[in-house]
């Protein structure tokens, strides 16, 4: 029985120091934005008519991409900037009908289109 329970205790400990591992692999890797598009917009080559998108870029990488229900319709290039403070909100910048700009909540860093 003893022997039960010290496998037990190291198996548990064993998951609970492995747990922060998988959350922050997780939690650090996409961010994301949700736009809604009112008028026909520009990323990149990409054309939006007015709905609903999701904005994902991975840190690190150098790509966002563009979902609409889960599928991704566009992949545009970008670099990463830094922010002078966290935004409280994702917030999407435009310029003439195209976007130039992704902040993502809580990120210091945002995406500039190039």
């Amino acid at each position: 029985m003893r022997i039960r329970a010290t496998r037990t205790f190291a198996a548990l400990a064993v998951l609970l120091l492995a747990a922060p591992v998988f959350a922050a692999k997780n939690a650090s890797g996409t961010n994301s934005a949700t736009y809604d598009v009112h008028e026909p917009t520009t990323i990149g080559q990409t054309q939006l008519k007015p709905g609903q998108y999701s904005l994902e870029a991975v840190d690190g990488q150098n790509e966002l991409s563009i979902l609409q229900h889960g599928k991704v319709i566009g992949k545009v290039p970008c670099h990463w900037i830094q922010l002078p403070a966290k935004p409280l909100t994702s917030e999407v910048l435009s310029d003439q009908g195209k976007v130039t700009r992704v902040s993502f909540k809580g990120n210091l860093q945002a995406v500039q289109l190039d």
